[in-house]
């Protein structure tokens, strides 16, 4: 006889209890399914743990990149303003110079008087026109409450001294 299903073939008695085995190769069929999806899914988040991994490069990256552009933005802030104020530095400098030239001009006696003479109608001096006048005598006097104003206000003052210190 000539067996053209396996699958459906009987080993042994039919008296006694087969040895059938009717889904041996369903089985079969069904774990290395079961394996080839359990490898897919690794793949998977092999694939998945390396596309993160890139991604999480690619941000850190930028990041950094980020950062680095941003110093170099303050640190060119920074240098714009150090040069301003070196300019406004220079222009001072000069500006003092040519006040000091100035002053030296005007610090001038004969400046002095030509600009008194000329422009305000001032007359030179006269020695023999002088007056002078003794400065060494009291010409105002001081009343007696002033002094006793005076006087008292000493006292309280040392007194305060005395009792703060």
């Amino acid at each position: 006889m000539i067996v053209t299903n396996k699958d459906s073939y009987i080993h042994g008695n039919t008296v006694l209890q087969p040895e059938y085995v009717p889904y041996e190769e369903e089985r079969r069929y069904e774990e290395e399914a079961k394996k080839e999806r359990l490898k897919k899914l690794r793949k998977a988040k092999q694939r998945l743990k390396k596309k993160v991994k890139v991604i999480r490069n690619i941000s850190l990256s930028f990041i950094i990149g980020i950062i680095f552009v941003g110093r170099y933005c303050i640190i060119y802030n920074m240098q714009m303003e150090l040069n301003l104020v070196k300019t406004n530095i220079s222009e001072l400098n000069k500006e003092n110079d040519n006040l000091k030239v100035e002053l030296v001009k005007y610090n001038n006696l004969q400046y002095i008087e030509e600009t008194a003479i000329n422009k305000l109608q001032m007359v030179p001096a006269d020695k023999g026109a002088a007056i002078y006048a003794n400065l060494d005598k009291e010409n105002v006097k001081i009343t007696e409450k002033k002094v006793q104003d005076k006087i008292e206000k000493e006292n309280l003052w040392s007194k305060l001294k005395k009792i703060i210190f």
